[in-house]
């Protein structure tokens, strides 16, 4: 029990920071800034354990025997896990282009728009030239002249992609 207040309180307090981080600084890119500030919090998740359990009756717990180390690890674990999740959610909200899409028809004025109207939002290009320009930085694919050729890097998520596909049954949906 120890453990699992210490990750909600540290790991709100990580929360919090991302926000303020995102907010007011707007440091980029926005994965590294994610990370960094999760593993500084990864002590304070320790900190906050032995805290909670030298100054209140209800959380003491002897890191020294077998249920204490286990009680600390296992709320690592969960602190692992909640990163983990709050990752995929906010690269979801940070980069889905679905739900991007779906937030503008919400705000549009009748809540409805043409495709030509969400184009004029996003067009094409917009999308294509955003997405080869994460592939060219995350050093997934490099320009020679006219031609885009995939890296040595990229051939292992392609490799790591398709083994996925195929032990979850996965069909590849070509249009």
């Amino acid at each position: 029990m120890t453990g699992i207040c210490a990750v909600l309180l540290s790991f709100s307090l990580y929360v919090l920071t991302h926000w303020a981080i995102c907010r007011y600084l707007q440091w980029r890119p926005l994965a590294p800034v994610l990370n960094l500030v999760w593993l500084c919090f990864v002590p304070v998740y320790g900190l906050l354990f032995f805290l909670l359990s030298a100054r209140f009756e209800i959380f003491a717990v002897n890191i020294r025997t077998l249920d204490g180390a286990a009680n600390f690890l296992n709320g690592l674990l969960y602190d692992v896990f909640l990163w983990l999740c709050y990752t995929v959610f906010f690269f979801l909200i940070e980069r889905g282009l679905s739900l991007r899409v779906m937030i503008e028809i919400n705000r549009s004025r009748r809540q409805k728009m043409t495709i030509k109207e969400i184009q004029e939002v996003y067009t094409y290009d917009y999308i294509l030239e955003k997405r080869l320009g994460q592939m060219f930085k995350m050093g997934y694919a490099v320009q020679e002249g006219d031609y885009i050729r995939t890296t040595k890097k990229a051939a292992r998520l392609i490799a790591a992609n398709r083994l996925v596909r195929k032990i979850f049954f996965i069909e590849q949906v070509m249009p």
